[in-house]
């Protein structure tokens, strides 16, 4: 008989649990559907993408071109600007767990010259629309930086 202590599962699965949430990184984690597109990089584009972020947690996205219109006419939402590279891998380059109207012209154009091609929208849960704390919470997600915060009309 030794001096260890007997093994816990329910300890030991939520070390393993710490663990795989510390290795997991911000990623597209699947692109789920296709449309083929001769204009986008590699000839088609995805009407919806899953990111997983450092929770492990997947987070399903509708994929639109960088417009704004869309944002004006859509209901609340997580919006990521997101870069493309040639050989499809896609890299986040804003994130907005909500955002004014009379700012989304300005964030589509800035984000339009930092080489963003599309607009990923978040906008529903397992139970239902977002609430403004689930936005803000997969914005968290989805980021090592505090998401910018919507101002005031």
């Amino acid at each position: 008989m030794g001096n260890k202590p007997p093994l816990t599962w329910g300890r030991e699965k939520d070390r393993m649990r710490g663990q795989r949430a510390a290795l997991a990184g911000i990623c597209e984690a699947q692109r789920l559907i296709r449309v083929e597109d001769p204009k986008a990089p590699g000839g088609f584009r995805f009407l919806s993408a899953a990111w997983r972020g450092l929770s492990a947690h997947r987070h399903i996205f509708r994929v639109d071109r960088l417009d704004a219109e869309t944002l004006v006419h859509t209901e609340p939402c997580v919006a990521l600007a997101v870069a493309r590279d040639a050989a499809g891998a896609a890299r986040i380059l804003d994130i907005r767990a909500d955002i004014h109207p009379d700012e989304i012209e300005g964030w589509v154009e800035r984000m339009a010259d930092s080489g963003a091609t599309e607009l990923h929208r978040c906008s529903l849960g397992k139970t239902g629309p977002l609430t403004a704390r689930e936005r803000l919470a997969v914005a968290l997600d989805l980021t090592a930086e505090e998401p910018a915060p919507a101002s005031a009309a």
